[in-house]
């Protein structure tokens, strides 16, 4: 699998985090619970959490992620950065699968 991002949303996410803490993470849907209701996000400072059993290699580096979730992901994804909306995308061959990938960060409890 291919896991690319982009020259613009590299510099967004610069804007904000340092590109080593950045994360990717399939949030389920709190409805009814199954994971193909879910959304993935990007996230900062929460590397160390429980759920993240999968490393992603990327052109940033290294990116944690949770494995079972990667089935949800095609050959080649993109992560992009569209200024005209100010949202990151993610991508792939297939089309996008979130036009409205949010990154936030986690705060310590």
């Amino acid at each position: 699998m291919k896991f690319t991002f982009t020259d613009s949303a590299i510099a967004e996410i610069q804007k904000r985090y340092d590109l080593k803490d950045i994360s990717l993470f399939y949030a389920v849907g709190e409805d009814c619970g199954c994971p193909s209701t879910g959304i993935f996000m990007l996230k900062a400072h929460d590397a160390g959490m429980a759920e993240y059993d999968a490393v992603i290699e990327t052109n940033i580096g290294p990116v944690p992620a949770q494995k079972w979730a990667l089935v949800f992901l095609d050959s080649d994804n993109v992560v992009d950065f569209n200024a005209t909306k100010h949202a990151f995308q993610l991508k792939s061959e297939r089309g996008f699968l979130n036009m409205n990938l949010l990154l936030e960060q986690t705060v310590a409890q």
